[in-house]
């Protein structure tokens, strides 16, 4: 038997105001609001996130405002006009000789209109054909050595310029500049100036008397000539030695010195110099 239930110590009899027992139960498993459920979350969340990109700057914005002119840019720019022709300047002619500027060589000489007219040394050679400009007595210089053809023994060689035998050997490789019949030392020449310098060695000669000696050893007369002459020697010091070797042998006047030396073949000259020096 089964007595009676003894009331349990956690239930709680509801009070006044309270809804039964039974009402909690059956208010706990009613159906959630339907803002709570999925497809209106999701659809909130939708809305939200719209409202938020427009609330956002648009990024392209700037970029079409900037691109597009605003209307006070539009009116402040002029409008494209066409372009005025060119105007062609009046030919010019300023030293009034009849030749335009553009085309006169010297456009402020009226006596100069073209280069031929450019004559400095008034020799009737334009100065650019020229090639002595401002020296009337030349005007060509056909080898360019800075010698006028009027006056170059060898117009068409800058090496030579002057013939002054007009043997056509130029003086600078002419051995006889002077002489046209002939313009190189020869061998027989040579050996001559070698003979006469060892007789001059040896003692004392006059020039004739030095030309002769070779010419008594077979040498032609001009070799032995041009060899005494080649030795440039001094004369008056020939005939000052010659008279100290007659004063060592014998006694002698200073006239009779001066006689003998004039006799070996020197000048009066020399021999008076050579006398009075050595007596």
């Amino acid at each position: 038997m089964n007595g009676p239930e003894t009331p349990r110590a956690d239930v709680v009899a509801p009070g006044p105001g309270f809804p039964p027992a039974h009402h909690q139960a059956a208010s706990s498993t009613a159906k959630k609001p339907w803002y709570f459920r999925w497809w209106a979350i999701t659809a909130a969340v939708l809305i939200a996130l719209s409202v938020v990109g427009n609330l956002l700057p648009d990024e392209e914005a700037p970029v079409a405002a900037a691109t597009e002119p605003s209307p006070t840019t539009a009116a402040s720019s002029p409008s494209p006009t066409e372009t005025e022709p060119a105007v062609e300047p009046e030919p010019v002619d300023t030293d009034g000789d009849g030749v335009l500027d553009d085309e006169d060589f010297a456009p402020e000489d009226p006596k100069v209109q073209t280069e031929d007219d450019v004559d400095t040394d008034k020799d009737g050679v334009a100065d650019y054909k020229d090639d002595f400009p401002k020296n009337a007595k030349y005007s060509k210089d056909a080898d360019g050595d800075g010698v006028a053809d009027q006056v170059d023994d060898f117009p068409q060689d800058e090496r030579y310029s002057k013939d002054s035998d007009g043997d056509k050997v130029a003086d600078s490789e002419d051995d006889f500049p002077a002489d046209p019949s002939r313009s190189k030392i020869t061998n027989a020449m040579y050996n001559a100036i070698d003979s006469a310098s060892s007789y001059l060695d040896y003692t004392a000669f006059s020039r004739t008397g030095l030309i002769g000696q070779l010419e008594f050893e077979n040498y032609a007369t001009a070799d032995a000539t041009f060899a005494v002459d080649y030795l440039k020697v001094n004369w008056n010091e020939q005939a000052f030695e010659s008279a100290k070797s007659y004063l060592d042998y014998t006694s002698f006047s200073l006239q009779g010195l001066i006689d003998q030396l004039v006799f070996e073949g020197f000048t009066y000259e020399q021999a008076s110099y050579g006398a009075n020096k050595a007596y």
